[in-house]
């Protein structure tokens, strides 16, 4: 992830007599502010900082109330990660090398860890890992910040992290809500790339009744840009648990198969055991009648000296 990304923070909930200006100057009060736009939204902004120094003591001092509204702050992260706020990731790799206090261990130092879970089963006779785990926080711009510094290694071993949404809450969110009342999801914002009169629309004055230009709002097309982005999310985890089905299903398939071959073995063990007792009966019966015929020739040969 690029320096500067990891400098934005993405800012909803404004009110809308707020100016960028004064954004600047309240966030000017925890560090340099490079740079600070108002979107096409009334009531969300973005805000460059010099360094992430300032973003994480902006973060910290969390909430922030301006004009009355408490502003719903999140970091801005690349477009292809999930950008709804969570308190939780996934992890896939060679978990299993891994320790659950060793994964704890290592997210500490992002925030508070309340769990960290290592999903087990029973293969091949034996408990191990599924190859995948969960982590949990308490708060969810320390998830943010994880993504922000990927990749992650924990004793040269590469973790791939993502953030793990609660599938339950989503599908009773999506049935119960409104399509008008979605969420509108975040992406990347590069802020050098706005024009200089969206940063400055509500320092200046508004022009004379004449000028105004209406603009065409685009309810529908919007609203088909969060469906298709919520369909995507939604694909991709159910996605990522189908894999796991999958992978559940292949190690039960050779669990069962290393039992095939363990039976055959026994079966095959049996039957070289079966052929040396037939082999060892079968002399002994033929080593029993030469016996008796040489009984019979002595008795002759006694007999006829008598």
């Amino acid at each position: 992830m690029s320096s500067s990304l990891k400098c934005q923070i993405f800012i909803r909930n404004l009110s809308k007599r707020i100016t960028a200006k004064q954004l600047q100057q309240y966030a000017s009060r925890f560090g340099p502010v490079i740079d600070c736009c108002l979107t096409d939204n009334e009531n969300e902004c973005f805000i460059e900082f010099n360094d992430r120094t300032s973003v994480d003591v902006f973060m910290s001092k969390r909430p922030h109330i301006i004009d009355g509204n408490e502003l719903h702050c999140q970091r801005a992260l690349p477009s292809n990660e999930l950008q709804k706020p969570v308190k939780r990731i996934f992890i896939r790799g060679t978990i299993q090398q891994l320790a659950e206090n060793r994964l704890s261990n290592y997210f500490d130092r992002y925030g508070k860890v309340i769990s960290c879970t290592i999903p087990k089963g029973k293969r091949n006779n034996t408990f191990t890992h599924y190859g995948y785990a969960f982590v949990a926080f308490d708060d969810e711009d320390v998830v943010d910040r994880i993504i922000q510094d990927k990749p992650h290694y924990i004793d040269n071993i590469k973790l791939e992290i993502e953030k793990a949404e609660d599938m339950t809450r989503q599908r009773r969110n999506s049935s119960s809500s409104s399509p008008g009342s979605r969420s509108t999801s975040i992406h990347s914002y590069n802020i050098n790339n706005i024009n200089n009169h969206k940063r400055s629309r509500r320092d200046t004055p508004s022009p004379p009744p004449s000028l105004i230009i209406k603009r065409s709002s685009r309810p529908t097309e919007d609203f088909t840009i969060r469906h298709l982005e919520d369909e995507i999310h939604r694909l991709r985890e159910h996605a990522l648990m189908a894999k796991h089905h999958f992978d559940e299903t292949v190690w039960k398939l050779r669990r069962e198969l290393d039992d095939e071959r363990r039976r055959h073995d026994q079966l095959k063990l049996d039957y070289d055991l079966l052929r040396r007792d037939l082999a060892h009966v079968s002399s002994e019966l033929q080593q029993k009648p030469s016996t008796r015929h040489f009984n019979s020739n002595s008795k002759r040969d006694l007999l006829a000296r008598h």
